[in-house]
């Protein structure tokens, strides 16, 4: 966070709204991360609104993602999906395909949340094709995530199992502790329904003092809900 701060200081000392969004934007991820929700709210509406001011209009959507993601940790996972809808159609028209890989992931995970699992599948078969193109690593392993927790909501929840454990390793190797710490969590939530509930929350148990260690502590705490 104080990085990000930093560069927002930085930033306004210069008077230039393009970087000061772009610090805003960071630091609504880093309270995310942390599960500071209303500063992360706010954070990224202040972005959202330079953004606009400055006609930034690939920008704005992708922070509007950011918005939308909040949503669903928010549990307003019906106005995540209208905004996540909104900007997976905008970038489709402009052939922003890695954005549009983005708005789509957080479209999957506004559907599960909603519980639409069927409609989720849907998404998800329909972003694959932008998965495999995409050589953004961050990008693809975010939907290979989401991809995986469709599985985990389906009938057949052990088919998730590999894939997620792919996540773990792929993210652990490039760095991405968040999406890893995330993976840890799906195959965590996995146990809840195929191993015995002590080995199940042993494993929630351990996540949640790793996630709170390394700075995620919107990540613990839904390992610590799982427990209950």
């Amino acid at each position: 966070v104080s990085t990000h701060q930093q560069a927002k200081a930085t930033a306004v000392e210069v008077d230039d709204k393009g970087v000061v969004a772009s610090a805003l934007a960071g630091l609504g991820d880093a309270f995310a991360d942390r599960g500071d929700l209303v500063a992360a709210r706010r954070s990224y509406e202040e972005s959202l609104a330079l953004r606009n001011q400055a006609g930034e209009k690939q920008a704005a959507a992708e922070t509007e993602i950011a918005l939308a993601r909040l949503s669903i940790e928010e549990g307003r996972a019906a106005d995540a999906e209208t905004a996540a809808r909104k900007c997976s159609e905008q970038f489709h028209q402009e052939r922003q395909t890695d954005d549009e890989l983005a708005a789509r992931a957080v479209l999957i995970e506004a559907l599960l949340a909603r519980g639409q699992q069927a409609n989720a599948q849907k998404e998800m078969e329909a972003g694959q094709h932008f998965a495999v193109k995409s050589e953004n690593s961050l990008l693809r392993l975010r939907f290979a995530l989401v991809s995986a927790r469709v599985a985990l909501t389906s009938d057949h929840p052990r088919s998730s199992q590999r894939p997620l454990e792919q996540v773990v390793q792929l993210a652990r190797l490039h760095g991405f502790v968040g999406i890893e710490l995330d993976a840890q969590l799906a195959l965590a939530q996995l146990a809840t329904r195929i191993e015995p509930a002590a080995t199940a929350h042993e494993k929630l148990r351990i996540l949640e003092k790793d996630a709170r260690a390394k700075g995620f502590g919107l990540i613990a705490r839904k390992a610590a809900a799982a427990r209950a």
